[in-house]
């Protein structure tokens, strides 16, 4: 059965401690933004690190409920958001010289960007980044899960553990994820809390009543808000079971390498005590 099948039991179990964290996650994200806007060179990384650190504490959410009670600290997580935050950052500006680089070859066979033609590229253009963003994502779960669930000295095996581990089980999910709720918005439930949480603190500040209203649009809001809490719960889940995947496989190394070793070592005597015959 593929990894994210057998992900949607944990899906749930990660889903309602998710739910718990998400307005947390939402003011860590204010304080981020707050902090960091202040601070020269460390603004550009802010948004990448924001969605990293929502990243990392969702797969530290899954490994609970998996069963997982290694808790990295807090400076740790910090570390690793802006790792995977640069990471995420170079991965952007290459995809984004690909894209341009095709466009050049395009334009090298007479194609041109003009207004009867615009949209067209458009609809091809931005669904491809979003798609390579997608599968980097997919690609980097699993070291991200190995970075939450390391000792506070840093993940054991390196920010690369694992990559690529579960990809053709990530992938789909992590279109789901970015395309079922807003589009092409990860982490949109997070975004969405915060925005609500700006906008109330601003209408305390200025005295308004809060700007909402129970009706359809908000309705609708909150139900897609939902709809994403599960699906990035789903991805957690699937990362977790695909880094399981990839620690066992380490594992096995390890006992292999320890077997042929020992074997080598009795060939060795064996092959020592038939010369002395």
């Amino acid at each position: 059965m593929p990894l994210f099948l057998r992900a949607l039991p944990l899906s749930f179990q990660t889903y309602w401690r998710y739910l718990i964290l998400l307005p947390f996650l939402a003011i860590a994200a204010f304080v981020f933004y707050v902090i960091g806007s202040f601070i020269p060179f460390v603004s550009y990384l802010v948004p990448a690190a924001v969605s990293a650190y929502c990243l990392l504490a969702g797969l530290r959410i899954a490994l609970v409920a998996r069963g997982h009670y290694k808790r990295p600290s807090n400076k740790q997580l910090i570390m690793a958001s802006f790792v995977y935050a640069i990471l995420l950052l170079v991965a952007k500006n290459v995809f984004g010289l690909v894209i341009g680089a095709g466009l050049l070859v395009m334009a090298q066979f007479g194609m041109t960007v003009n207004d009867s033609n615009i949209l067209s590229y458009a609809l091809v253009i931005f669904p491809l980044y979003y798609i390579l963003i997608a599968i980097y994502g997919s690609l980097i779960a699993v070291p991200m899960t190995e970075a939450v669930s390391a000792d506070p000295r840093g993940p054991d095996n390196g920010y690369f553990f694992g990559f690529g581990t579960g990809f053709f089980s990530l992938f789909p999910v992590t279109l789901i994820w970015s395309y079922g709720g807003k589009f092409f918005a990860f982490f949109g439930e997070v975004w969405t809390l915060f925005f609500m949480l700006l906008g109330a603190l601003i209408a305390a500040f200025n005295g308004e009543d809060i700007p909402w209203e129970w009706n359809f649009d908000l309705g609708y809001l909150l139900g897609g808000t939902l709809f994403m809490a599960w699906a990035s719960s789903w991805f957690f889940a699937t990362a977790v079971l695909a880094w399981e995947k990839a620690r066992q496989r380490r594992k096995q190394a390890r006992v292999d390498a320890i077997e042929a070793e020992r074997l080598s070592g009795d060939d060795l005597r064996a092959l020592r005590k038939s010369r002395q015959r």
